[in-house]
């Protein structure tokens, strides 16, 4: 049998100093999102440069991504975490990026 999971995966870069912060607003982040549907959340630090970070979120499925991501949008607690997130980001010149998958299992 085969299964899909819908993933949804961030790459970014947080400034070495920020890195302590960072772990703190992430640890609230994944509680939010997790209370709002997401099946599981993982978070990589690159092995060659230790500002590039990969966050990964598992979904069942693409219309489970979608309903999920509508209530992300209406939670305040995930504009907040944001807007922290994006002044961690500071005046850095690298933006996030945002790819979607389908995983067959």
């Amino acid at each position: 049998m085969i299964a899909d999971v819908y993933i949804v995966v961030y790459h970014y870069k947080i400034p070495i100093d920020k890195t302590i912060d960072y772990f703190k607003l992430e640890k609230k982040a994944i509680e939010v999102y997790l209370e709002n549907g997401c099946v599981n959340v993982e978070i990589y630090r690159d092995s060659e440069d230790p500002q590039k970070w990969m966050e990964i979120n598992r979904f069942r499925d693409k219309e489970h991504y979608q309903q999920v991501a509508s209530t992300f949008n209406n939670d305040p607690r995930i504009s907040q975490l944001f807007e922290e997130f994006q002044e961690l980001l500071g005046s850095t010149e690298y933006e996030p990026e945002k790819k979607e998958y389908f995983h067959m299992i």
